[in-house]
């Protein structure tokens, strides 16, 4: 399969990008962009769209990610025709592993039968290549060109802001994260700020498991991706609440990478990637996560020496141009031989 057009670094490539999230449009698909590849972004699931408009870009690579209720439907099972009738490449980022590899993950590319997998989570890999299927490890990262820096720390719109779709279906760790960085400041009273879907819903089932609902005065609604910036760049503190302790979340490589100071969970992985009271403060029970907002607050000059410092870590270790400069070359082996 030699297709993709050479460069003097490397071979770009015409990318079809199907997914209708702008948080994927707006990460992956806008950073292969910036690596120079033609990326047609093409958000709908009916899959006569989906092959008129790989006739009319035909392109090299087809590229899915994530997984939303559209991708559920039965028709998605006619993508691997449509990569055989257009010799595409097809890639899948696996965004649910390792937490819903078995429930969603797995099943899914059963459906579409990508041609490789990028992963979130290392111990993923060789599951795939277990079922058959080619696999790398890419992992959530940073687009510096969708998040600028934040330059202003004494004068925050904001108080402390939480940015999270509630993600209480499955018990994960997630429900700890939550009841040590979230709920305790709410039920102080502090200055909380809550943007995300499912709040309101979720009331009696906050109530039952948490002893707490988010009020009227803190819940802020549904929050574009793009404006999540906005609010990371123009809030005191903001809280990184996590989903497993081996693995972090795509907002936590936003906020520090946006220069914010983030108060987050006390995490292995956390604890691996970032230095804590350098980069980010982490906190281990509700009791902590008081003391470290009632002591953070009170000294700006501090939240702006970590939030600088997590931006620095982030532009130089943790960014999607650093991801898939080690990720790419193996899709280009691949291609070349085939």
């Amino acid at each position: 399969m030699e297709c993709c057009e050479v460069t003097t670094e490397m071979k770009t490539c015409k990318i079809f990008f199907l997914n209708h999230l702008s948080s994927y449009l707006n990460s992956l698909a806008d950073a292969l962009s910036q690596m120079g590849h033609q990326v047609f972004y093409h958000t709908s699931w009916n899959m006569r769209e989906v092959e008129a408009g790989i006739a009319y870009f035909r392109p090299d690579i087809l590229i899915t990610a994530g997984i939303d209720k559209p991708m559920f439907h039965p028709d998605l099972a006619e993508i691997p025709e449509l990569c055989d009738k257009y010799n595409l490449f097809h890639i899948y980022w696996a965004t649910e592993d390792g937490i819903h590899f078995e429930g969603i993950s797995r099943p899914f590319t059963e459906t579409v039968k990508p041609d490789w997998v990028w992963t979130i989570h290392p111990e993923c890999v060789d599951k795939y290549r277990q079922y058959g299927t080619g696999a790398d490890y890419l992992n959530f990262a940073f687009n510096p060109r969708i998040f600028p820096e934040k330059t202003d720390y004494t004068h925050d719109k904001y108080g402390i802001s939480f940015v999270g779709t509630t993600h209480l279906e499955t018990r994960t760790y997630r429900y700890d994260s939550l009841n040590e960085l979230v709920f305790p400041l709410i039920k102080a009273g502090k200055d909380v700020n809550v943007w995300g879907l499912g709040w309101q819903d979720a009331s009696d089932l906050l109530l039952r498991e948490f002893g707490v609902v988010i009020p009227d005065s803190a819940f802020r609604g549904y929050l574009p991706y793009k404006r999540t910036s906005d609010v990371y760049r123009q809030s005191r503190i903001v809280l990184g609440v996590q989903n497993a302790t081996d693995q972090v979340t795509q907002r936590t490589f936003e906020i520090l990478g946006s220069g914010a100071f983030m108060i987050a969970s006390r995490t292995e992985e956390l604890e691996r990637l970032f230095r804590d009271g350098e980069e980010l403060v982490l906190s281990s029970s509700p009791e902590e996560t008081l003391e470290l907002v009632e002591f953070y607050e009170a000294r700006p000059e501090e939240r702006e020496r970590i939030g600088r410092q997590a931006r620095i870590n982030v532009l130089n270790n943790h960014t999607f141009a650093a991801r898939l400069a080690g990720a790419w070359p193996r899709i280009q082996q691949i291609l070349h031989r085939e």
